[in-house]
């Protein structure tokens, strides 16, 4: 009997344990915007660049680069269109920006990093690759979840 007496303590604490890490605060996102492997002034061009192309297609100017965009099947933003969703980023509060290594001289990749519910929350993680010419080619938004998953 006292085993199954301690397993059941087991159990329980275990459950109340995991109950306590799924209960996440919401941390405000950071004031100052992170870098990685890239100075501010590239940094401010980059947002420049996304902003100018938003500011376009809302004028109905036509744009030449991809949107690919997406989430989990079940979250709400995997109904959103990928125009709608770059649409809807105020590319002026991401908070992470990062230059991704690469061999392709043809395309500079760069990662972002959007939350609009603040860190810990659910997240737009963005790819934006810039060729050659400096234009804008691709675009791609994954609504996720924070690491660990």
């Amino acid at each position: 009997m006292r085993g199954w007496h301690a397993l059941f303590v087991a159990c329980l604490s275990v459950q109340c344990a995991i109950g306590w890490a799924e209960t996440t605060t919401i941390l405000p996102v950071p004031t100052t915007r992170q870098l990685r492997g890239l100075g501010a002034e590239e940094a401010t061009a980059l947002i420049a660049k996304l902003k100018n192309a938003q500011r376009q297609l809302k004028a109905g100017e036509f744009q030449s680069f991809e949107f690919l965009a997406g989430s989990i099947a079940s979250y709400d933003k995997a109904k959103v269109s990928p125009r709608d969703a770059f649409l809807q980023v105020p590319f002026e509060k991401v908070w992470n920006i990062e230059r991704v290594r690469t061999d392709n001289r043809l395309w500079q990749p760069y990662r972002l990093a959007y939350a609009p519910n603040g860190l810990g929350q659910l997240y737009w993680e963005i790819e934006v690759v810039v060729g050659i010419n400096g234009n804008i080619q691709r675009v791609l938004m994954i609504y996720k979840p924070p690491a660990p998953f």
